[in-house]
């Protein structure tokens, strides 16, 4: 019997192997695609805490990011700041599975799940893969399984909101800057990242016709991509995301920051707290449960209220810019220090 079994082989999921096998626990990781890292469905934009849990490789870092320029109608208001790295999203999934196998992390490719029961001490797990289905029994299940989590549709969870994000990549020298452009997006905003070797990402996120609004974008700026890929966002603050046995990180819980859509650092900081404080044998969810809600809850519940002001008319906009573009010491990973003196 495992100890753990994750299902998702993303960074979440990967990390949890990690620190699990590290303590010493038989851990499984469940991936339903037959390669790590694909099909690619999100950005590679983060701050430099990464390395607050990974050790560092220079090679996962395609960018190395000096701030950003947020577009509002003609005017452009410049931060500047030396938080974020841009980084290779497939490599930095295939890097974080090398270290967790190293631990004694096992993993299962093309392993789907298809149901799991509580079973007093234990859970009941079936998976399929390869088309044969297979039963394996676990202390412990983490679904660390994306934005649509099976797991979490299982136990019966609320589900969270959702963004539509579109992207692409179309051969542009850039800078060091990142640029963000307010009302060409429904309820959010387009964004415009330097990445490696001549190549730049252009991306949107949408409450609603992401794909409408991207296409409308690119026409204005003259570009015709070439290859599109999209993927879901989870934003919001979920009431429960455990049972007795079974636990949620990640895109899967809602993890994710509201105001710009990344979720790497809160997943990474959750399950941190995930394989610190829950046991296999006797597992502390209310404990896993009020942590994280310390950690990161009062910057989702802080980066719900910036998304509510991209919806502002732009004159309002622009004060609030003006006055936010003369602050210093704002963290992109802790949107409450804009309220700070």
């Amino acid at each position: 019997m495992y100890d753990l079994i994750v299902c998702g082989a993303g960074p979440i999921g990967s990390y949890l192997g990690l620190r699990f096998s590290k303590r010493g626990y038989k851990t499984l990781v469940l991936e339903e695609h037959s390669e790590i890292g694909k099909p690619l469905a999100c950005s590679g934009l983060m701050s430099k805490r990464l390395w607050d849990f990974i050790p560092y490789n220079k090679k996962l870092i395609e960018k190395e990011i000096e701030g950003a320029r947020i577009h509002l109608d003609k005017n452009v208001y410049t931060f500047r700041s030396n938080q974020a790295i841009v980084v290779n999203r497939v490599s930095l999934d295939r890097y974080m599975y090398k270290l967790a196998v190293e631990r004694g992390a096992e993993y299962s490719l093309l392993s789907r799940l298809i149901n799991f029961f509580e079973e007093g001490d234990k859970v009941s797990i079936y998976y399929k893969n390869k088309g044969k289905i297979i039963n394996v029994h676990s202390r412990l299940l983490a679904g660390t399984d994306g934005p649509l989590s099976k797991v979490r549709k299982i136990l019966n969870l609320r589900e969270p909101n959702y963004l539509q994000g579109v992207f692409t990549y179309v051969e542009e020298e850039g800078d060091s800057f990142v640029d963000i452009y307010l009302k060409d997006s429904p309820g959010f905003f387009v964004w415009k990242i330097p990445r490696s070797m001549g190549l730049m990402e252009y991306g949107i996120a949408s409450n609603r016709r992401a794909i409408f609004y991207f296409r409308k974008f690119m026409r204005k700026k003259g570009i015709k991509p070439r290859k599109i890929y999209s993927g879901l966002i989870p934003y919001g603050l979920l009431p429960s995301i455990t049972s007795r046995r079974v636990f949620l990180c990640g895109d899967a819980a809602s993890q994710v920051k509201p105001y710009s859509g990344g979720g790497v650092i809160y997943g990474l900081t959750s399950a941190k707290i995930a394989s610190d404080v829950i046991c296999p044998k006797n597992p502390n969810m209310k404990e896993y449960e009020s942590r994280w809600r310390n950690e990161i809850g009062k910057e989702i519940k802080t980066g719900m209220w910036i998304k509510r002001f991209y919806r502002l008319p732009s004159p309002l906009l622009k004060i609030m810019l003006n006055i936010l573009s003369k602050k210093k010491g704002l963290d992109m990973d802790k949107p409450s220090t804009i309220l700070g003196d």
